[in-house]
Order: structure tokens, then sequence, then C-alpha cells
């Protein structure tokens, strides 16, 4: 055979053997048996959880609604069956074992709620939130499930939400009489939350199946950024110049530091890497918009264009590494 032939059919015969074996892989995963099991045990967890979640909000709906109808003990012995049966209902069927303890969870809330308004304990929002973490921690830890870790952070988070005295913006991000303090103390517990699910995947006895708890990660996640993002903007249009430019780098450092432990390492992760880089969005534009406040329509022309070219970047960007991500599991 003529070498030049030889050589130049080579990259041919390759190519035909990376096809053949994706070819091979892709029909190896369509005819996997394990993927209808997989499907069907997801749909009916799903199922249960969502089943639990109505029944759970569902009591506590009701009972707010029938506040004049029915008599306390009546209440209180209904929501304390209801406690009462969703524990035993996990005791016994190990299969709901996750929607029953979601559940008991959600009543344990209403429970709490219902006794401090009934019998004016005089305990604020945020303590009634931090007892009802601190007692479903016990079965959370125990039965070691992504969804009810899930639930625990939301339920922390928003004892931390309601620590600042009023569920809105201004409180949550401390800007009132000494806020530089509070504003390092808000950082640092939606650092600390944060921080929770990689603790929970270190510890032999409370790791989730998998070892990492990816739900719970995005939410804690979800609500750091959240509050990170609206600290830098609250401190970016601070006019009055009251804040300190440590606060703001401090909220930077912690946005690039999500994004770039989302991209790579033990945390890599297309969801929160997602979440990150719209945090980081959020960021660079509302810097841009600063310094273009004081500028015309030639400002805003370039404030949108910027938006434009942010959203087209980041985009392009995603589904790149999206793309790498897939090649590297394969």
């Amino acid at each position: 055979m003529d070498p030049n032939l030889y050589q130049a059919s080579q990259p041919l015969v390759a190519d035909q053997v990376r096809v053949k074996e994706r070819v091979a892989q892709l029909y190896q995963l369509a005819v996997s048996p394990s993927q209808p099991q997989t499907m069907q045990a997801r749909v009916r967890t799903g199922l249960l959880l969502v089943a639990a979640l109505l029944l759970g909000c569902g009591l506590i709906f009701w009972i707010a609604a029938n506040w004049q109808e029915q008599s306390r003990l009546f209440k209180l012995s209904l929501i304390e069956g209801a406690l009462a049966a969703s524990v035993l209902a996990a005791c016994l069927w190990p299969r709901m074992r996750v929607a029953a303890l979601f559940c008991a969870t959600l009543v344990l809330g209403g429970l709490l709620a219902f006794v401090g308004q009934t019998y004016q304990t005089g305990a604020d929002a945020w303590q009634l939130f931090a007892v009802w973490a601190a007692l479903s921690l016990i079965w959370v830890g125990m039965l070691r499930s992504d969804w009810l870790w899930l639930l625990w952070v939301l339920i922390v988070a928003l004892g931390i939400v309601m620590w600042t005295g009023r569920l809105d913006w201004w409180n949550v991000l401390f800007l009132g009489n000494g806020w530089q303090l509070s504003s390092w103390l808000n950082i640092g517990l939606w650092l600390a939350l944060l921080c929770v699910p990689t603790l929970v995947s270190l510890l032999p006895w409370l790791r989730v199946q998998g070892g990492m708890g990816w739900w719970s990660h995005r939410a804690a996640l979800t609500c750091a950024l959240a509050v990170w993002s609206s600290m830098f903007v609250a401190q970016i249009f601070d006019f009055e110049e009251r804040g300190t430019g440590a606060v703001l780098v401090c909220t930077l450092a912690l946005v690039a530091a999500s994004l770039v432990l989302s991209l790579h390492g033990r945390f890599q992760d297309y969801v929160s890497l997602c979440l990150a880089t719209l945090a980081a969005n959020v960021l660079l534009l509302s810097a841009a918009a600063r310094a273009l406040v004081s500028a015309d329509v030639g400002g805003l022309l370039i404030f949108g264009l910027l938006g434009l070219g942010c959203l087209g970047g980041s985009v392009r960007w995603l589904m790149s590494v999206q793309q790498r991500m897939r090649e590297e599991q394969v």
C-alpha cells in the first residue's frame, strides 16, 4: 500500500472507531434495564413527597381557616395526632419513611406556631423557627435524606430572615443603625448555612446517599447568593456612603468563590454554576448602573448593550461548560 494513502486513511479509521464506541454507549444506555426502575422509584418518591406537602400544609391551613369554630383542645389534639401518625407511619412503612417524616416536619412547625400563638409564650418568630429546626434535626439526621435536609435548610433560612425583625429586604440587609456589625453577622450566618450540606457530606453518620446532598446545597446556595447580591446592590447604591468597602469586597469575593467552586472540583454542579453566574451578572450590571447613574440617554443605551452582552456571553459560556461536563461523565 502507498504510505501516503495509509497515513491519510488513519484519521478516517479513528473517527469510525470513535463513532462506533459512541453508538455502543448510547445503545447500552437505551437498553439498560435499570433505567425504568430508577424512573419508577423517582416518580413514586416525588408523588409521596407532594402528598406529604399537601397533607401538612392542608392541616395548617385548615386550622387557620377554622380558628374560631373549633376549640383549643380539639386543634391541639388534631395536630398532635397528625404528628404521631406521621412518625408512626415512618416507623412501620420504610418506603413511606421520607414522605412521612417530611409531613411530620411540617406538622411540627404548625404545632409550635399553634402553641406559641394560643398560649402567648412571648417568643419571637425566629425562636419558633430555631426550635423547629432543632427538634426536626433529630429525624432529619437519622434518616439521611436530601429532601429532608432541603426542608431543614429552608426552615433555618426563614429563621435567619425572621431574626432581622420583619420580613422585608430593608431589615434582611440590616440597613439600620449600627448596620456594619450586623452586616458582617448576616454574611456569616448565610455562609454557615451554605456550609451545612458540605459538613453533612463529611460525617459518615449524617451523609446522604451519593455523598453530597445536592438539592439542599442548591437551596442554601440560592438563599446565600440572593442575600449577598442584594447586600452588594444596596452597598453600591448607598449614596450617603454609610457603609464600608470591606462588606462590598467580601460579598463580591463570596460570589466569585461560589462561581469557581461550582465549576471545578468536588462541588462541581451545573445548577449551582448557573445560580452563581446569575449572581455574578447582577453584581456586574449593578456596578455598571452605579457608574452610569448620572449619565444621559447614552448611558442607558450602554447599560442595555452591556446587559445583552452579559446575557449572550453567559448563555454561550454555560452551554460550553455543560458540553464539557457531559464529555467528562462519558
